[in-house]
Parts: structure tokens; C-alpha cells; sequence
């Protein structure tokens, strides 16, 4: 091998003949030391969205960002690819490395210390690896089947909002919330204006919706409303509705509802359909083929069927309550 060779060998192992190309295999050189030497060094680990479950573990730099009393933001610098700490070696450590597949949205566990933080704004002039602020997620909320980690903030106010009418007084509900939440299929379906949700141990009410911002990413502005303990108890004991078997068509959602309310249902195993409810109690929101949202408009109680209708098949309907409490 002539000199001019070894020269070309040297250049194309540190990225190239284009500086900038050398410059960004320099900065992940330099990271991936870092990972192995740095104070900041941590474990992260990715959450499958597909098993529902925190199963790969790697190395990244978790670096302090902005830490107040009712946020902590940090900043997380880990490789496009890298070595899977909890998966079994395969030959050279190149070979053995894979996509760590991390996108804004996505939760991660920090190992160390036990805690979950949402991937929230990634740093897109940074080729040579992912680098993204985190934010802390210190709650978790119920949607459907799935317990999601949550980045929330507030309440922020301070004074009381009295009212007196008639010798009467009394102080409206005015504590607000902002939360943050993976956005995916299921929370797009599940957010909308008035939608109810319970947030340590507290039910909110949304008031507005921010889907669009920030790339995988829901910001929810919630407000406070009342929790009613004899509703969740009844809940419990009048919802016997037997459960359909996985694969059997059905439509999924409360069996039994609350005046002035917004309610979601979907249809499971079925499709290209139509919604149908008749019900002058029922008011239809928005509907698509896989879900509908309504609205109950009256105060009394009473019950509906709703229908999922397609061509030439048997209707698949739903009997729901509304009770009055």
C-alpha cells in the first residue's frame, strides 16, 4: 500500500473528505468517551411503544438545563445508534450496534434515580447525535387501557374569585393545569374541549387543545372541576356490561354517562361503517369511521342504543345509560 493510500485510509476512517463530515464523527467520538468517563453519564431507558413496556437500556449524557419549584428541565445527549446495555453481545462493537429510535413525544426512564422525563424539544442544528431538552414527568394519567407519564405545571394562582348574590357567597372552581402528553393515535381521539380527566387523584376539565406546535407532542390547558366520589362508585358497581371477546366486533366505551357531557367511543374489529344514534338526549360531536364523540344535552336520565352501521352486515350496537347523578 502506497503512502497516498495510507493517507486515504486515514481520511475516510475520521469521516471522509468533507470537513463538516469529519467534524460530526469528531463530536460523536468525543460524546461516546464521554458516556463512559463523564460525572453527567446515565442510563436511559426506551420506552417500546409497540410492547407497552420499558425495555432497552443505553448510555447518554443528561446534562442541567433550567430546575425551579414546579419544573425540572434537563438536556440529553445520546447516540443515533449505540450498544443495547441489556441485550447480548454480538461480535465487534459496531456490528453490535442498533437505532436507539428516540423522537420528541417518547418517555424515557432515567435508571439512577428511578424517574421518567418526556423528550420535549430536540436540537435540530445537532447532526452528530440526538440532543433534545426533557421534561419531568412526576404524574400519570389513565387513557383507556394505557397509563401514560405526564408533564404537568400549575396551579399558578394566588387570589380566590368570591361571588354574593342574595346573602349567598361562595368562590367559583379557578385553579388551571398544563400538561404535557405523548400524542399518538389514542390521545388525539381522547382530548377535546370539556373532556374529563383525573390527575393526581383530581378531575380536570380541558379547556383547549395543542396538537399542532410541537412535533409529537400534546399540550393540554386544564381547569379545575368537581370530583364526584358517589359517580366513580356507581361507575363501578352498574357497569356490568359483559366484556366482548378481542377479536369480536364491538364498540368500545362507557356503558353508562353524565348529562352535559362529552364521551368518545370506538369501534373495535370493524370498519368502513357509519354512526347512528337517534336520541333526542344525544347530540353527535364529530365522528369518523373508527370513532364518534357525543354529547349528552339533556339533565335526565334515561338510555340510548348507539349503532355502528355497515352495508350488507349485522348492526353492532351499544345499550348505554345515562344516569342523573
Amino acid at each position: 500500500m502506497s503512502a497516498l493510500d495510507i493517507l486515504k485510509e486515514r481520511i475516510n476512517y475520521n469521516g471522509g473528505k468533507q470537513q463538516e463530515s469529519r467534524m460530526i464523527l469528531d463530536k460523536l467520538r468525543s460524546l461516546k468517551k464521554a458516556l463512559l468517563y463523564s460525572y453527567q453519564a446515565e442510563t436511559a431507558v426506551i420506552f417500546n411503544k409497540d410492547t407497552w413496556d420499558w425495555e432497552k437500556e443505553f448510555r447518554c449524557l443528561i446534562n442541567p438545563d433550567v430546575l425551579k419549584e414546579d419544573y425540572d428541565h434537563k438536556i440529553i445527549s445520546i447516540p443515533f445508534k449505540d450498544i443495547c446495555l441489556n441485550t447480548a453481545k454480538v461480535g465487534k462493537t459496531t456490528e453490535g450496534e442498533e437505532d436507539i429510535d428516540l423522537h420528541q413525544g417518547d418517555v424515557i426512564k432515567w435508571k439512577e434515580n428511578d424517574s421518567y422525563w418526556l423528550v420535549y424539544l430536540q436540537n435540530l442544528e445537532e447532526t452528530a447525535y440526538f440532543r433534545a431538552q426533557l421534561c419531568r414527568c412526576r404524574y400519570e394519567v389513565e387513557i383507556g387501557e394505557h397509563k401514560y407519564k405526564v408533564y404537568a405545571r400549575g396551579p399558578v394562582e394566588t387570589t380566590i374569585q368570591w361571588n354574593l348574590k342574595k346573602n349567598v357567597i361562595w368562590n367559583n372552581l379557578n385553579y388551571s393545569l398544563i400538561m404535557l402528553i405523548t400524542k399518538n393515535e389514542e390521545t388525539e381521539n381522547f382530548f377535546h374541549r370539556f373532556t374529563e380527566i383525573k390527575v393526581n387523584n383530581k378531575m380536570w376539565e380541558v379547556q383547549a387543545v395543542d396538537s399542532i406546535s410541537i412535533e409529537g407532542v400534546i399540550q393540554v390547558a386544564l381547569e379545575e372541576t368537581y370530583t364526584n366520589t358517589i359517580q366513580e362508585v356507581m361507575d363501578k358497581k352498574q357497569d356490568d356490561t359483559p366484556i366482548p371477546a378481542e377479536d369480536e366486533p364491538h364498540i368500545d366505551g362507557d356503558s353508562i354517562v353524565y348529562p352535559y357531557r362529552s364521551i368518545i367511543y370506538t369501534i373495535k374489529n370493524a370498519e368502513n361503517g357509519e354512526w347512528v344514534c337517534s336520541s333526542p338526549k344525544i347530540k353527535i360531536l364529530e365522528s369518523n369511521p373508527k370513532s364518534i364523540t357525543i354529547g349528552v344535552i339533556s339533565g335526565k336520565s334515561g338510555s340510548f342504543k348507539l349503532i355502528y352501521r355497515r352495508e350488507n352486515e349485522d348492526d353492532i350496537e351499544k345499550d348505554i345509560k345515562i344516569s342523573s347523578l
